[in-house]
């Protein structure tokens, strides 16, 4: 017998799985009961509903969900059941339009808002709960469906609802253009939503569920394992990438529990954007602050300050948009400066007596030009970047005080050039035994002084 509301549910998830879709329905309302404001078990619920050819009946769920998500401030899941409703060939302009009215640029109501608390699923039940209760099938879609889409109790809804990513940014009519273009994927526990090393060619948002972002490596012996890089939840965002970069997929999402995203594809995004310009603004803006988040919360460069710090540091920075074929390091010239790779490849060259040899591929958070900052002397190696790019530079002369100041960073610097050092050093060794097959080489002639960056 069930102890608790969490039991309660996970036996009408049971009985889901088995495929006992009536009888899962008959532990749902009696969680409904205990759980009235979980708009998720609500649309469990319709799907359930759904799954038994009941359309009618999820339909008035899928549409009491969307209303009372517009006015509770979770946009995404209103998303969802609006996409839920198209599906049904349900109208449902009336949404969009409260949906936009709401979460655009211009709506007086966007602000910090204050979300309700998720249900206590740990509350006790009654022991002699009756889960397989005497009721005809017709009455029990009646009665959960109407359980399930009441909402007219509902009135304590916040003033101010949070805003959305991207959309929020946007004006009515190309917010309304955008929210045409998603397309709601569901998915099951375990499933992939995006798997490392494929082509990236789309955004996600996660509207229900969580999902975990797992990057597979491989060991010192070449075996491999996955490690957990974080867990995203409902309002999180993933894949931005594919908006700037052709690039592999650095790690896989995969579902913990059923979850419901939103996608946009690369080429809608740029298809719109090249028919309303406040649209490409507003993505540029978007991958842009996505870049410097990610490189603030993830490079060794500023895990040494706080979040007031990370700001300051990066600050001294400027940036510069540069295109494929940039040399922005050139080997035995003096180093001006730290490069930091916010956006786009580049590639490390060593001349190697009568060819240079590609030491390494540098990506998005890279570093470049530390080698020559450390030892105080010439570049290295050549720089020259592969895609058009966006570099952070940092000066020489505001480089010097900072690796004084904090320790830290100086250790983290000399290891980094040391370990580029020696990583030169074997891949020179390597060469000589090489097919030259296997040796991407530079011409000297192809470097000229129109390549150089001068910042």
């Amino acid at each position: 017998m069930p102890r608790t509301l969490q039991d309660l549910k996970d036996e009408a998830e049971r009985r889901l799985a088995a495929g006992q879709l009536v009888d899962a329905l008959k532990v749902f309302r009696l969680v409904l009961e205990g759980a009235p404001l979980d708009f998720n078990l609500r649309l469990e619920v319709a799907d359930v509903l759904m799954g038994a050819k009941a359309a009618k009946a999820a339909a008035s769920i899928y549409q009491a969900v969307a209303e009372h998500e517009i006015r509770s401030g979770h946009p995404l899941q209103a998303m969802v059941g609006i996409k839920l409703l198209e599906g049904a060939g349900v109208e449902v302009g009336p949404l969009i339009e409260r949906l936009v009215a709401m979460y655009s640029a211009d709506s007086e109501v966007l602000g910090r808002g204050v979300r309700p608390a998720p249900a206590d699923y740990s509350a006790e039940v009654r022991d002699d709960l009756d889960l397989d209760y005497a009721i005809n099938q017709r009455e029990l879609f009646e009665a959960i469906a109407q359980m399930a889409a009441y909402t007219e109790n509902i009135e304590n809804y916040p003033k101010v609802v949070p805003p959305v990513a991207i959309f929020s940014t946007l004006d009515r009519e190309s917010f309304g253009e955008l929210f045409s273009l998603l397309r709601l994927r569901r998915h099951r526990s375990g499933e992939s939503v995006i798997t490392q090393g494929e082509q990236g060619d789309a955004i996600y948002f996660v509207a229900r569920g969580e999902v975990k972002v797992i990057k597979t490596i491989a060991g010192t012996g070449g075996e491999k394992h996955d490690i957990q890089l974080a867990r995203l939840g409902p309002g999180s965002l993933f894949g931005e990438m594919a908006l700037v970069s052709a690039d592999p997929r650095g790690a896989s999402v995969v579902c913990d529990g059923q979850v419901d995203v939103l996608e946009l594809t690369k080429a809608q995004v740029d298809e719109l954007a090249g028919r309303l310009q406040n649209v490409a603004g507003a993505m540029a803006r978007f991958t842009r602050e996505r870049l410097i988040a990610n490189l603030l919360a993830t490079n060794p460069l500023f895990a040494p300050f706080d979040e007031a710090g990370r700001a300051q540091l990066l600050a001294r920075f400027t940036g510069h948009e540069v295109p494929k074929g940039t040399i922005f390091l050139e080997q035995g010239k003096p180093g001006t400066g730290l490069y930091l790779i916010l956006q786009g490849r580049a590639e490390v060259l060593k001349w190697d007596g009568g060819e240079y040899v590609k030491i390494a591929d540098l990506g998005p958070g890279d570093l470049a030009g530390e080698i020559s900052l450390i030892h105080e002397e010439a570049a290295s190696a050549t720089v020259r970047t592969t895609s058009e790019a966006t570099l952070l530079f940092l000066a020489r002369e505001l480089f010097s005080p900072l690796v004084e100041a904090v320790p830290d960073l100086l250790a983290h610097f000399a290891r980094l050039a040391q370990e580029r050092l020696d990583d030169a050093e074997f891949k020179l060794m390597q060469n000589k035994v090489l097919d030259e097959d296997f040796i991407e080489s530079l011409d000297d002639d192809d470097i000229t002084d129109d390549d150089l960056v001068m910042i």
